[in-house]
């Protein structure tokens, strides 16, 4: 295994395991009926946009090995972070107007 894959790997994994407080985080922000107000169920928002947001990372960032493989690891990474986010709101905002237009539409 080359060392700029390695690297890769470990950063992987990293962000991977990161999924774990995220799913502890999530659970404490968004527990069922903590308002007085409106009682939405929002559990599982953070955790997989989180999951969402680092398989889109991980597709990007291995293209970006592959396409660029002098650039370093860490750049790569954090440029295929910024575009990932990017990416995510793109998609969540499209998504919105798709579920708008079906509903005029009906």
């Amino acid at each position: 295994m080359q060392p700029i894959w390695r690297k890769h790997l470990i950063i992987c994994l990293f962000l991977g395991l990161l999924a774990i407080p995220m799913y502890l985080l999530d659970l404490a922000l968004t527990e069922k009926g903590g308002g007085n107000w409106i009682t939405l169920d929002f559990r599982g928002l953070i955790f997989w946009t989180y999951i969402a947001l680092l398989a889109i990372d991980v597709a990007l960032s291995s293209i970006g090995i592959v396409s660029f493989p002098k650039s370093g690891v860490l750049r790569i990474h954090f440029c295929s972070m910024v575009l990932s986010v990017i990416l995510l709101v793109v998609g969540f905002i499209l998504y919105g107007k798709l579920l708008r237009a079906e509903a005029i539409s009906r």
